[in-house]
């Protein structure tokens, strides 16, 4: 027999050989070459290498040689088959063998010629020392090639990163390409904004707290490492870190059967660093082009409330912008009419019906004062103010505020809790800043507006109001009657109670005719103590009906007591009409109720002259 030193010579040489061929793809190349180089320098009739798993104690047959095997010897198991047992060979568990991580052994199997499996002591030996050392060399190869591999991957999703523009799609690519690199390792994001929960990810928000190891990990922006003693895993936190902050922790479990390396520990740092710029950037890059888009919805906005728009085109405007951002139930447009220390709310035009409900006016009566005490915009995503008494959960208060002053505020409400995002909230705020000077300007001409073309004392617009509308709607519109009423004696009213006691008469009568019109009609002064009804799209019987009921309530409750003549006429696109006609027929009207006796009503339409009494 050789000796010891020709031997291992001799299986040194094999090996060196076989390390010549090695690539990273020749595992089952390498464990059959190993056989059958024990079977040349040992003579073996059959050589077998098992791996062993230590976790679960069992053997699985990699590689076997039976090239000087005669069809007498028996394989103890078939390739590759897994058997908790196997005959006494060579056990070597001392060194992770290639390219398996983890606390796996190995096993060598011979049999000589005569069918005896090893007992040689120096053979054993032999084999062992320098299974050691190969397998070392093949480890550490292993180890260079998988780290490079993996730094490939890793360089492959920079540059994956760095032409993604969507927060979605980067958290795709974070998870995918970990995985890709950890194929064995648990992972999961851990992020402190808002993410799309319909993505199936393994995502979840970030639950701050001192008590926490991923807490720590965020708030000092440094990987911490957790050992799970009962599920025998390693948990990694890696921070997801910007140049601005930190976005997310980055959880990966690692088996505790399978072996943290530390170049592994300094690629997953790498990696969260990489990932946490990625988030960073797209983030950066969403907000330019909200603010951008969000800076150009207000410049055009502007441009279109500093065109002089009215009133109601305003607020329509505005509730069209604020339904397109975040969709509320409600929307309500409140203006502050200031006067003698007091603060007393209109509810504009525009305004959802809500607020003119009785437990609309509550709420902004509530509204108002935290408005005035707080002095800034209020957002709320779970509001339980007063009880309950309002079934809205999420809350936008707006105030308008120009010169230092309180004009008014907004109000946005949702039946749903947290249904508006800070980022509808801030928007909305610049918005209501922008537009408060319009508000502001078209209430005020508004009121000049009917200040100019209201009669002071009845509070009805004025004569020249009247007749503007009448020619207005005569040019676009299909009918309309107009009713003149005059009251009946009043110079008698004058002469005994005095003027003051006829303006009360005068104002007495107004009062009546403003309760009886609907929105649409226009009630004026036609001057002196005449008054005057138009009433848009309506028949010359209907504005008599409508006069006889005034006339009945101003000689039923006026104090003292008075009563109306009144006369009625109409027009029709069907005929050929003027505004001065129309005019002159219900003035002719009155002047025929009056020669009549008074407190009666005449209607004088086309072609006929009628007494209603």
């Amino acid at each position: 027999m050789m000796s010891r030193k020709k031997l291992q010579d001799n299986l040194k040489i094999l090996n060196y050989e076989l390390l010549g061929k090695l690539s990273p793809k020749s595992k089952e190349y390498f464990y059959e070459k190993l056989t059958k180089n024990l079977n040349t320098v040992f003579d073996f009739a059959f050589s077998a290498i098992y791996i062993i798993d230590k976790w679960s104690n069992s053997y699985k047959l990699v590689s076997s040689s039976t090239d000087v095997l005669n069809s007498q010897v028996d394989i103890p198991v078939e390739k590759s088959s897994i058997v908790k047992e196997v005959p006494q060979g060579i056990r070597i568990d001392t060194i992770p063998f290639y390219p398996t991580e983890g606390p796996i052994g190995i096993m060598v199997y011979g049999i000589n010629p005569n069918q005896q499996s090893i007992v040689d002591n120096e053979i054993t030996l032999i084999i062992k020392e320098e299974l050691e050392r190969i397998l070392s060399i093949t480890y550490q190869a292993s180890i260079s090639i998988a780290s490079e591999q993996k730094h490939q991957l890793l360089y492959e999703t920079i540059n994956k990163f760095l032409v993604l523009t969507n927060k979605t799609d980067i958290l795709i690519e974070i998870i995918s390409s970990i995985q890709s690199i950890y194929p064995n390792y648990d992972v999961n994001l851990l992020l402190s904004q808002d993410h799309d929960n319909s993505l199936n990810l393994p995502i979840k928000t970030i639950q701050l707290s001192d008590q926490t190891v991923s807490s720590q990990a965020y708030l000092t922006g440094e990987v911490q490492i957790e050992i799970q003693v009962e599920k025998k895993d390693t948990c990694i936190y890696a921070p997801l870190k910007g140049h601005q902050g930190v976005y997310g922790v980055l959880q990966i479990i690692v088996p505790n059967m399978l072996k943290l390396q530390d170049e592994d520990l300094d690629l997953i740092t790498k990696f969260s660093n990489t990932a946490g710029l990625a988030i960073e950037s797209v983030t950066l890059y969403q907000d330019s082009n909200h603010l951008v888009s969000d800076l150009r919805l207000i410049n055009d906005l502007t441009h279109q409330l500093n065109s002089h728009l009215q009133l109601t085109e305003i607020t329509r405007l505005i509730r069209d912008q604020i339904e397109q951002i975040c969709h509320p139930d409600e929307i309500g447009f409140i203006y502050n009419k200031q006067g003698n220390g007091t603060h007393q709310y209109d509810v504009i035009d525009g305004s959802t019906n809500f607020f003119g409900t009785l437990k609309g006016h509550g709420f902004i009566r509530d509204a108002a004062r935290e408005v005035l005490e707080r002095k800034e915009a209020i957002f709320s995503g779970d509001y339980h103010a007063g009880g309950g008494k309002i079934p809205y959960r999420s809350l936008m208060i707006f105030p308008m505020e120009n010169a230092g002053l309180i004009n008014g505020f907004l109000v946005a409400l949702s039946h749903e809790t947290y249904a508006f995002t800070f980022d509808h909230f801030k928007l909305l705020q610049s918005i209501i800043h922008h537009s408060t000077l319009a508000f502001i300007n078209a209430i005020l001409a508004e009121k000049l507006q009917k200040a100019a073309s209201t009669d002071y004392l009845t509070q009805l617009f004025s004569r020249s109001y009247l007749d503007e509308k009448i020619n207005e709607h005569m040019a676009k519109g299909e009918m309309g009657t107009l009713i003149l009423f005059d009251i009946d004696n009043f110079k008698q009213v004058n002469d005994k109670y005095g003027h003051y006691v006829g303006d009360e008469v005068i104002k007495q009568v107004a009062n009546i005719i403003i309760q009886n019109i609907e929105e649409q009609d226009i009630a004026a002064r036609w001057g002196g103590e005449e008054l005057a009804i138009y009433l848009p799209n309506t028949d010359l019987n209907t504005g008599v009906q409508l006069a006889r009921s005034i006339n009945t309530e101003v000689e039923n409750f006026t104090d003292p007591n008075v009563t109306l003549s009144a006369g009625v006429s109409n027009w029709s696109n069907d005929v050929e009409d003027t505004a001065r006609n129309f005019f002159i027929r219900a003035d002719k009207a009155l002047y025929e109720a009056k020669s009549y006796g008074k407190n009666c009503v005449v209607k004088y339409s086309f072609k006929e002259q009628v007494i209603d009494s």
